[in-house]
């Protein structure tokens, strides 16, 4: 199994974090940070760093498409949520005493008691004993398909028998791994990771549930955050100034220095105020600044004690631009 490196950003202190998931399609088209929003017959609707989709079962490794079913923020299909009514069994279709229908059936393994199938939203095992009497035949002398190989020592199987194919790791965090593999790029918890993965990389229980637990909190910050923001007045009209030459520098005795320039863009002589904010959007201090038509004033210096800014709130007029600060 290959180890990837993890690149971490000195300059910010900021680690470059790959993405939860990526998808990686039998023709070839790779989809970034993808969420599994819902499944249904047609296949599996995404949203991804381009817009959403809908992805074909057919385009999906048969390995992979219980993984995304398993990460559908819907774990009903889509067509059952909206009580479509589902379409009758095809030939290529197998249907169960229960009712159950598996779409587009390849037959892997024949067993005594059960057949593995390959079908639309993954692999299942069906026993012979909740297939109809009239079909058991068919399925017991029925073409095997070539059986899929079996898993090497690149490859990544889970405690649930998931195999990933050609396994390249990327980012180890105290509650699982991501990886790359050839069906795109996936975390897996260590709880889903076998005993001897576990021991391998140092997984202890209690850190992993704080970590997640932490990422958790954090990222209900992040939502609260962006709420706030959507929720703030909006600009009318077109800029007035412009932020340039923006450098934040942390001083030893514990003090935030902001550096930046405003241009004036109308040619007319502009008012504006900037107000340094912590990271509930509460002022910190704010100064007014005058700046004459078509031109930028000097460089102008804000010194914070203590508090940590979050960003740089510049109101012209009507006009408003909230600048992120990074440290």
């Amino acid at each position: 199994m290959k180890i990837g490196w993890l690149v971490m950003g000195v300059g910010l202190g900021l680690a470059a974090v790959a993405p939860a998931e990526e998808m990686k399609t039998l023709s070839g088209q790779v989809y970034s940070n993808v969420l599994v929003l819902s499944y249904d017959r047609a296949g599996y609707a995404i949203r991804y760093d381009g817009g959403t989709n809908l992805v074909p079962y057919a385009d999906v490794a048969a390995e992979l498409r219980g993984h995304y079913k398993a990460l559908s923020l819907a774990p009903i299909p889509a067509s059952r949520l909206a009580r479509e009514k589902e379409d009758p069994a095809g030939p290529d279709d197998l249907e169960t005493l229960s009712g159950e229908i598996y779409r587009n059936v390849v037959l892997k393994k024949v067993e005594p008691d059960y057949i593995l199938v390959a079908h639309d939203t993954g692999m299942a095992k069906v026993s012979f004993s909740s297939i109809p009497l009239a079909a058991q035949d068919k399925y017991r002398t029925g073409m095997r398909a070539d059986p899929d190989p079996e898993p090497d020592a690149g490859d990544l199987v889970t405690a649930y028998g998931q195999i990933f194919r050609n396994v390249e790791i990327v980012l180890e965090e105290p509650d699982g791994l991501t990886f790359r593999h050839d069906g795109g790029l996936t975390k897996v918890g260590f709880l889903a990771l076998k005993e001897d993965l576990r021991k391998k990389y140092n997984y202890n229980p209690i850190e992993g549930w704080k970590y997640a637990r932490d990422r958790v909190a954090q990222k209900a910050l992040a939502e609260q955050e962006a709420a706030a923001a959507a929720a703030e007045p909006q600009s009318v009209g077109p800029p007035l100034v412009e932020v340039k030459d923006l450098e934040t520098d942390a001083l030893p005795d514990d003090t935030y220095r902001i550096s930046f320039t405003l241009s004036n863009v109308t040619d007319q002589p502009q008012t504006v105020a900037a107000t340094v904010r912590d990271a509930k959007r509460l002022a910190l201090i704010s100064r007014t600044f005058d700046v004459p038509a078509h031109s930028g004033t000097k460089l102008l210096q804000i010194d914070i004690p203590t508090i940590k800014p979050a960003g740089l709130l510049v109101v012209c007029g009507i006009y408003r631009t909230n600048v992120v600060l990074n440290w």
